[in-house]
């Protein structure tokens, strides 16, 4: 079932959403025009790896495995904050 999926047309939609306009750009503009450059860099590059990880989790159907189990959305989401700290 992997093999029928087009990662590279994913992933290439995945690019074009994610430079589209939204909440994400205006954060990006707020804090590059706060903080500067590097600062507004290094959000770009998280908006990016959340977004492009997201794509390629819903591309291989983890998005329904979530939705059928919720304790693997949590361990997930857990595992997402204990990298954030």
């Amino acid at each position: 079932m992997v093999g029928d999926v087009n990662l590279l047309v994913i992933l290439l939609a995945a690019l074009a959403a994610s430079l589209s306009p939204g909440p994400a750009s205006l954060a990006i503009a707020g804090t590059s025009m706060a903080r500067g450059r590097n600062s507004g860099l290094l959000l770009t590059a998280g908006i990016m790896v959340g977004s492009l990880a997201w794509s390629i989790a819903a591309a291989l159907g983890l998005g329904a495995i979530m939705l059928a189990n919720a304790w693997v959305f949590e361990i997930i989401r857990y595992a997402g904050a204990g990298y954030l700290l």
